[in-house]
């Protein structure tokens, strides 16, 4: 196989990274009672854990107190304190940059998203990147002009900028996603992986295989680490195969039920299992919009299948790769 010469890249995670470095963040804690007030660099700074909320700054004032204060006597405001915009910009050139070279790349395509992508309103159970309260850099917009006209990228919306590289490198044997995104693993293209540079461009359009890595991550590559991401969870993304179960269910206990597959019947049996584990009955749950949902393994696991594939094709969009037809098509018996 030649080497491939063009880099196909999602330009949202450079404009993320470059924003946020480009800030010193820190949060003010207020006393509401007093008004007194100290600037902390986090809030797990002050109070320590963010589920027990009694470490930290306030452990150390309350050892001097009778009537020790409660971490919600206190008001927090985030601050942010942008470097100059045109150091910002600077950095985020230079990260793009860099990663071109590192990779051999020659030529590049690029993508920016823009908007919630359809995986939002096909979401059910749990909201599809549900981002909360989540700080947005002060100048994320400006990054993302910038990089938009720098490397003449393409805006994408009702996709996602992974949907968009994924299609533009489908069947391409020039081409790469260059990624840190660990979805792209499980689809079928070309990947060179910022964050891991040292497995080079590897060609994902096969089963594959599950390990761990040298820090007992689970990692992959091919059709088996996507079946690993529907059979696991993904806390970025908001979905997961115990979304609605009441056992507990973890990365090591998808790739243990996974790792002996010898082809995609194997793996797919492999799931069906695990889903008819977590889910032995169908039942009625409140779904994110607080709806009532009735759910069985077969509702949960076709939920999670469309969060963890990328699009092949626009095609798809219309005309969606369900999980029942897979299954059916490898002759799973379910």
């Amino acid at each position: 196989m030649s080497v491939p010469t063009t880099a196909v890249i999602d330009l949202d995670l450079f404009k993320y990274h470059a924003a946020a470095a480009g800030e010193t963040r820190s949060v003010l804690v207020t006393h509401k009672a007093s008004g007194r007030e100290k600037e902390y660099k986090t809030r797990t700074e002050f109070y320590g854990d963010w589920r027990k909320k009694e470490g930290g700054a306030l452990a150390e004032i309350n050892k001097n107190r009778t009537s020790p204060f409660l971490w919600d006597e206190f008001e927090y405001t985030d601050l942010q304190r942008p470097e100059p915009i045109e150091n910002v910009l600077h950095t985020a050139k230079i990260m793009v940059e860099k990663d071109l070279k590192a990779s051999g790349a020659t030529k590049h395509i690029a993508f920016l998203g823009k908007g919630d992508a359809f995986r939002v309103e096909m979401s059910t159970i749990l909201r599809y990147k549900d981002r909360g309260e989540l700080i947005k850099p002060l100048l994320l917009n400006e990054v993302s002009e910038y990089l938009q006209k720098k490397f003449k990228a393409e805006v994408v919306e009702h996709i996602e900028c992974d949907d968009a590289v994924v299609m533009a490198c489908y069947k391409n044997p020039d081409r790469f996603a260059l990624i840190e995104d660990k979805d792209f693993w499980g689809a079928n293209t070309l990947v060179w992986d910022r964050n891991q540079q040292h497995r080079g461009i590897v060609n994902c359009d096969k089963f594959g295989h599950l390990f761990l890595d040298d820090k007992g991550k689970v990692r992959g590559e091919g059709r088996m680490f996507f079946y690993f991401q529907c059979t696991a969870s993904d806390k970025t993304d908001g979905y997961a195969a115990n979304s609605a179960s009441d056992m507990r269910w973890g990365d090591k206990s998808a790739y243990k039920a996974l790792v002996d597959a010898k082809d995609d019947k194997q793996a797919m049996e492999a799931m069906v299992n695990v889903y008819k584990k977590l889910y032995p009955e169908p039942k009625v749950i409140k779904g994110w919009r607080g709806d009532d949902i009735e759910i069985d393994w077969l509702y949960v696991a076709s939920e999670n299948w469309h969060m963890a594939r990328m699009l092949r094709t626009m095609d798809e969009l219309e005309n969606k790769v369900e999980l029942k037809d897979f299954l059916d098509e490898l002759e799973v018996v379910y």
